[in-house]
């Protein structure tokens, strides 16, 4: 049987061809994308809002988060690595966004303050996971009750399985649900996809 990597390495690049160039590495996130306006909508997201953006990688989207919420708002953004970390403060500096509050996470801690926040939004993160129960329940501490937790990830090809690429919305929804989550609504045509489909799963936290 051949080797999951060595499958991977020969379906992307064909599923990239049959879409015609779209870029299978085509979900970073972009401020001036399809996913923005849907997250205003969809996720009520404001002004003054307090959000987080756990496992925020290069940080494009906790800059459009603050950008959203205002001077009066604040984003939480949340990274394991050190050098992501430097790089997300630096980029916020750069770009003169004082809301912007840098944190670091564990591999199953997002290490946000009780409580904190209005939204919290984990996009293409889930996936990498290793202790979803444990991360599960510091998300929802940190949440105020009533807010909105959104999960935006992508199912798995038929060549991965759960922590290489991608997760079934339907085990998100029964993790998160476990952890005392609510189920809001599930989203199946999220934007920015790439050539596979994405789906946003909508939670909220018991008032």
């Amino acid at each position: 049987m051949m080797h999951r990597i060595g499958v991977a390495a020969i379906v992307l690049p064909l599923l990239g061809a049959c879409t015609g160039g779209a870029s299978w590495t085509g979900f970073g996130f972009r401020a001036d994308g399809p996913e923005m306006p849907r997250i205003r909508q969809e996720l009520t997201l404001k002004p003054g809002q307090v959000v987080a953006d756990v496992g925020a990688g290069k940080g494009e989207l906790t800059l459009a988060l603050a950008r959203e919420v205002g001077p009066n708002g604040r984003v939480f953004s949340t990274e394991i690595e050190p050098e992501r970390r430097r790089a997300l403060r630096e980029a916020a500096t750069a770009a003169a966004l004082g809301n912007v509050t840098v944190v670091d996470a564990s591999s199953d801690d997002a290490s946000l303050p009780p409580n904190c926040c209005d939204l919290i939004l984990l996009r293409r993160v889930y996936h990498h996971l290793t202790d979803p129960a444990r991360t599960n329940a510091s998300l929802l501490r940190s949440l105020k009750p009533g807010g909105v937790l959104a999960v935006i990830d992508f199912p798995p090809p038929f060549f991965a399985s759960r922590g290489d690429l991608g997760v079934a919305a339907n085990d998100v929804i029964a993790e998160m649900t476990s952890s005392g989550f609510k189920l809001h609504r599930l989203i199946d045509n999220w934007p920015g996809r790439g050539p596979l489909g994405s789906y946003c799963a909508v939670f909220h936290k018991p008032g």
